[in-house]
């Protein structure tokens, strides 16, 4: 009779990514991933083919997770105000789950997915693609015959939040003070002609 597992999967993923957060990706080894969830180092390669293919699923979980909630504010956004209202989705998350504010605001895409699975790079791509494609739909839904209006939409729900709450992490995370000056920043981005 087998053993029953000591960790689930999303409590394995959630240790993996503390580490990451806490002490970068080089130094997210399998043995201080084993550490931090408390298990022995052969159960985790019981679960996952390899470091490359955990870290690529803590960025997926963490992208699917801010995309979900950005995508959900930006396609029932019916003014130019509610668009705005989608770049606090950022620090939102960076409060909410730190580690993954760090995973997605700190480090680079390409550091988790780099040597992912081929199915793993793939999935991210949909998600990047899924972004781009949604922003792409509220520029032509709000402002239709401003041919930047992609550009600047993108510098208002992406590039400015992404800018502010960087700012924190990962020392600390984004104070609840700093979504007016997002917001503000962000309308004015949107507003620009």
């Amino acid at each position: 009779m087998g053993r029953f597992a000591r960790i689930s999967h999303a409590d394995l993923r959630a240790a993996a990514a503390r580490v990451a957060a806490r002490q970068g990706l080089a130094r997210t080894t399998i043995a201080a991933i084993a550490k931090e969830a408390g298990v022995p180092t052969g159960s985790i390669y019981h679960r996952v083919p390899s470091r490359a293919a955990l870290l690529a699923e803590i960025w997926l979980e963490a992208a699917d997770r801010y995309g979900t909630a950005f995508l959900a504010r930006l396609s029932g956004a019916s003014s130019l105000d509610e668009v705005a209202q989608a770049a606090l989705v950022t620090p939102f998350l960076a409060r909410e789950d730190p580690a993954a504010g760090v995973i997605l605001f700190v480090h680079r895409r390409d550091d988790f997915l780099d040597d992912a699975p081929a199915e793993s790079r793939a999935r991210a791509a949909r998600l990047v693609a899924a972004l781009r494609d949604g922003i792409a739909a509220a520029a032509r839904r709000l402002a239709p015959a401003d041919k930047r209006a992609r550009e600047r939409f993108a510098l208002a729900l992406i590039g400015i939040p992404y800018g502010a709450v960087r700012t924190f992490l990962p020392q600390a995370v984004p104070p609840l003070e700093l979504d007016p000056a997002i917001l503000a920043a962000a309308r004015a981005a949107l507003a620009a002609r």
